[in-house]
């Protein structure tokens, strides 16, 4: 061997770890050896786009953990999308002659999990294939050019793009076939796979430059927030537009601000709102805006619940009767319903009151007598409420303490009783009656109420409109009849309530009938024509201010 020979070979090596040191910084270890030098690489396994996986248990595993079916049917592989797998950890001898007389030998090739290093994701056999694979394209790159050349870098990025998994059978164009190693129960190594995933595209996430589209500028990730949507802001712009409207209730705007998406929530239709409509995740809003704003954003979401309602048709804006109110009055939080029972609490009610038997003097009944009952039963515990705040307990039909599922309330129909009341004359002895049984304060106390809430009531009714969506009153001051609801987005029309195409709310003043080129009202339309008088005339408001800046419309 000459010395000419072995320089020229130390010079290619060191250009090609050069190379892979410059692209994949801190992957590749090397130290000398006696038989020439040691270099250790970690490479990294990138799949190029979202992957199915599907999680095969090792035949050697039997029927451990719940893995295979006692029954005889075939068990249900689990899947999960990845783009990233762990690493390929190496050593490599690359001896003084290599790469032009000699092949570079794998010392060590491990396929280890974070978390568990003990343990292969890549079985044995696939191992071997990817060690005898280097030697082979050594082997090839000779015959092709009468001598040898350098081949880490191709075998780098043959292991690098996942493209060994399909030359082994692990993956085709669509899904990859993972085996669960022997020693590790299948829902760990599914958990170490996706805790992996999630790392590197985290990390990729923060090493990658984005335009914000609030304030146009380019931020590496790290200052960033992604989305459900994909849309990416950066933190400042996305806590004061966050924080913004959290402070002001106005939950529809804690969302993408992106004008696509915002558009896309404005216009989509009352069928498609439930899949349009993705709750953000809490961890996602305290990232933003911090632990504070996060727990207020939850109350109202929460309260929310109570007013508009949580199911399937929520563009419908149909309020839940299982949710409900807290009735304290410095609490007020949303109050869920409670949980529906199991099979298995059904089954040991109905046990049990098929055992229960009752004591009683009446002549007993033969069985053909005995005819099922046609009214159904009231399950009375279903009043029952605790708020998850202030763990106050009540009854959802009279909202005071809780009396027990049989004691009835004490005040079931309040207006029944007042008008009960109301339509006795004053001093009579119905009247006196009725406060001997219930008392004369309390009483007086109902009607008062009661006075009062008719009173607003006539005054809402006269003054203001209800939103065709959610119920909100809404009360005019200005402008065009086309209303849009602050709480609900909905889009109504002010003259008749009707609820408006968010598309295209104005084909309701286009369309012949009562609302027919009636998009402002007369008044309206004599008051702009005044005050565009007076501005052509020089006359100064006498108010000294923008009257129409002044104007607002009030929610009720």
């Amino acid at each position: 061997m000459s010395s000419e020979l072995t320089e020229r070979c130390v010079e290619l090596q060191n250009d090609e770890i050069e190379v892979l040191e410059s692209i994949y910084p801190g992957q590749t270890t090397l130290s000398d050896d006696v038989g020439g030098k040691l270099l250790s690489m970690s490479i990294p396994i990138a799949l190029g786009g979202n992957t199915q996986v599907k999680l095969v248990p090792s035949l050697s595993r039997g029927s451990r953990n719940g893995e295979s079916s006692t029954s005889g049917q075939p068990i249900a592989h689990p899947e999960l999308v990845l783009s990233h797998l762990p690493p390929l950890t190496m050593q490599l001898l690359l001896a003084k002659t290599y790469p032009l007389e000699a092949p570079a030998r794998v010392v060590a090739l491990k396929a280890g999990l974070e978390g568990d290093e003990r343990s292969s994701w890549l079985p044995r056999a696939a191992l071997q294939a990817v060690q005898n694979k280097l030697g082979v394209m050594w082997t090839e790159e000779k015959e092709a050019m009468s001598e040898g050349s350098g081949v880490l870098w191709k075998w780098w990025d043959w292991i690098g793009t996942g493209e060994f998994l399909a030359e082994l059978g692990m993956m085709d164009s669509e899904l990859s076939r993972l085996s669960v190693p022997p020693a590790l129960p299948l829902s760990i190594f599914h958990t170490l796979l996706k805790t992996y995933n999630a790392a590197q595209l985290n990390s990729s996430f923060e090493q990658t430059a984005f335009s914000c589209t609030i304030c146009f500028e380019n931020r590496k990730g790290k200052s960033c927030v992604q989305m459900p949507c994909g849309c990416v802001f950066c933190n400042p712009c996305l806590n004061a537009c966050w924080t913004l409207a959290i402070s002001e209730g106005t939950l529809e705007s804690v969302a993408c601000p992106s004008p696509g998406c915002v558009k896309k929530r404005a216009t989509r239709d009352a069928g498609q709102a439930a899949d349009a409509e993705q709750d953000l995740d809490p961890a996602l809003v305290e990232s933003v805006v911090g632990e504070e704003l996060r727990l207020r954003w939850e109350e109202l979401r929460d309260r929310r619940k109570a007013e508009i309602g949580t199911s399937p048709i929520l563009a419908l804006l149909i309020p839940d009767p299982t949710y409900c109110v807290c009735p304290q009055p410095n609490c007020q939080a949303a109050v869920p319903p409670p949980p529906t029972p199991s099979a298995a609490d059904l089954s040991a009610q109905e046990t049990i009151s098929k055992r229960a038997f009752r004591i009683t003097t009446a002549p007993s009944s033969s069985p053909s007598q005995h005819q099922p009952s046609t009214i159904p039963r009231e399950d009375r515990w279903a009043r029952y409420r605790q708020c998850p705040k202030c763990t106050f307990s009540f009854c959802l039909y009279c909202s005071a303490t809780w009396h027990g599922p049989h004691t009835p309330c004490s005040f079931p129909q309040t207006s029944l009783i007042v008008l009960e009341y109301l339509s006795y004359p004053e001093g009579s002895a119905e009247r006196a009656q009725m406060e001997q049984r219930r008392g004369k304060s309390n009483l007086e106390r109902m009607v008062a109420r009661y006075v009062e809430d008719e009173e607003n009531k006539k005054w809402l009714e006269q003054r203001t409109r209800a939103c065709a969506g959610c119920g909100v009153r809404v009360e005019k001051s200005h402008g065009c009849n086309h209303m849009t609801c602050g709480r609900c987005g909905s889009h109504f029309c002010y003259r008749c309530g009707t609820s408006l195409r968010s598309t295209d709310p104005y084909m309701h003043y286009r369309t012949p009938g009562s609302c027919f080129e009636k998009l402002f009202d007369q008044e309206e339309i004599a008051r702009f024509e005044r005050e565009t008088a007076m501005q052509q005339a020089g006359i100064v408001d006498f108010d000294g201010g923008d009257a129409w800046g002044a104007r607002n419309v009030w929610e009720w």
